[in-house]
């Protein structure tokens, strides 16, 4: 199993390598997306320049990294043969975790939830009080910027411009 946003782009290559892959897709708010990347080049990748970095182009840099991804996925995505794609959305997964793990099994028709459930329901339970990061909104412009860059993505998950 790989989760790493980049093999989101490499669904031929997964198929070739493993052919009887399972996959699971889990999509979120654009917005939200792009703002949580935002929030990691202004932390972590600061630590990986070799050089001062020209803060103008990274929001140009997130919005054609998640195009690039995007495309190669939805151009690739059709590869995966009946019963081995899951889609769930990152909120249904936060609101209803257990759940939605069990209907994934259910889904992907894979054996041992029932054997999962309580490991499953532990960590769960220890990451009750977690609380994600909140940003502000995005200012006009860049939500513009971000609904037109990504359209096809609100359009595929029913997410509002």
């Amino acid at each position: 199993m790989y989760k790493s946003p980049p093999h989101t782009a490499r669904i031929r290559l997964l198929l070739e390598t493993f052919p009887g892959a399972r996959f699971v897709h889990i999509h979120r708010n654009p917005y939200a997306v792009y703002r949580s990347f935002q929030h990691y080049f202004d932390t972590a990748t600061w630590y990986t320049y070799l050089q001062r970095p020209d803060l103008e182009s990274i929001n140009r840099r997130i919005l054609e990294r998640y195009t690039v991804l995007y495309d190669a996925f939805f151009v690739e995505r059709g590869l995966i043969p009946p019963g081995h794609y899951h889609e769930v959305s990152f909120e249904e997964l936060e609101t209803d975790p257990m759940g939605q793990v069990e209907l994934l099994y259910q889904k992907l028709g894979l054996a041992g939830f029932e054997v999962f459930r309580p490991k499953l329901q532990r960590y769960v339970d220890s990451i009750a009080g977690y609380k994600k990061n909140v940003f502000k909104d995005l200012p006009a412009a860049e939500r513009e910027a971000v609904a037109k860059a990504w359209r096809r993505s609100f359009e595929e998950w029913g997410y509002p411009v």
